[in-house]
């Protein structure tokens, strides 16, 4: 018996890894408030359905991702102990749990929410699969193009509460969108030569010594403090809200502009970490100002 909660115990930590369980949390956040936002009354079973599927695609993804580029991870000091390039988990194995999650969550999603949803999962699922996975040795648009699954889900919620599109559903996937990039980029700066032992062309240029990635993050932080603040014009969020994206994107915008005048790696940390606690903190006031405060 103890055995066989030893194996267990090692394969569940094993998925963990493989689906990136912390990161695929925060996208479920994500798709949390994009319902919360444009639910009138909370259906817990389709809410259920909806944490459950989404979860499953985005790991379902993750895991994916992960055995299309094993042979890159092995060659990078931040991945090589993931359970592919390890070997602690066989290539036929991570597929078949993978496709499972990634297939579960669609069906989950359609028959639990609505075919709008499961469509708009499976359509991200396939852009981060087939365009920004392979275009990710080629190309720094390959950054621009992993933002648009990452984008998706709080929109995945919208129409989960509401079975339909709108304004406000984009307005936040406009902020998932722009978000992301600085996010990505600080990070990608921080491991550059990792990325590129590993074959990826993610960056534009040498942010040590060029100035085209770090005038990317500058201006995409500065277009998220744009459309943050342009929410409540469209009925997301009102005073508390305004001020808390407003102090909240020129407190990152700040960072970026420092990052963009001097390259450090601790600049570039600053502005990943920055962008960490920007997000949930900005959703969080969001949702707190359009459901209770405003109420």
């Amino acid at each position: 018996m103890a055995s066989v909660i030893t194996l267990l115990a090692h394969y569940l930590r094993l998925y963990i890894q493989l689906g990136k369980l912390r990161l695929s949390l925060l996208v479920l956040f994500t798709a949390g408030i994009g319902y919360g936002l444009g639910v009138a009354n909370i259906n817990y079973l389709q809410l259920l359905c909806l944490m459950v599927g989404t979860l499953l695609i985005v790991m379902g993804a993750n895991g994916l991702n992960q055995c299309m580029e094993r042979h890159r991870d092995a060659l990078m000091k931040r991945t090589r102990n993931r359970p592919l390039p390890s070997g602690k988990m066989s290539v036929h194995h991570a597929y078949a749990v993978t496709l499972t999650w990634s297939i579960s969550g669609v069906l989950i999603l359609y028959i639990g929410v609505n075919l709008l949803t499961a469509t708009l999962a499976l359509f991200s699922l396939c852009c981060y699969l087939f365009i920004y996975t392979p275009l990710k040795p080629y190309t720094p648009i390959a950054v621009l193009a992993g933002a648009i699954p990452g984008a998706i889900p709080p929109i995945m919620g919208w129409t989960a509460a509401t079975n339909e599109f709108s304004v406000q559903a984009w307005i936040l996937a406009c902020i998932l969108y722009l978000w992301q990039i600085p996010h990505f980029m600080a990070l990608a700066t921080m491991y550059q030569k990792d990325y590129a032992a590993g074959g990826y062309q993610l960056l534009p240029d040498n942010p040590e010594i060029g100035s085209a990635t770090r005038s990317i993050i500058a201006v995409f932080s500065g277009a998220l403090l744009a459309i943050s603040l342009l929410a409540p014009a469209v009925g997301l969020g009102e005073y508390v809200y305004f001020v808390a994206a407003l102090v909240l994107g020129i407190s990152l915008l700040f960072l970026t502009l420092k990052l963009y005048h001097r390259y450090s790696l601790q600049n570039a940390r600053r502005v990943f970490l920055a962008s960490i606690v920007y997000l949930p903190l900005l959703m969080a006031i969001l949702v707190i100002d359009q459901r209770f405060i405003r109420s």
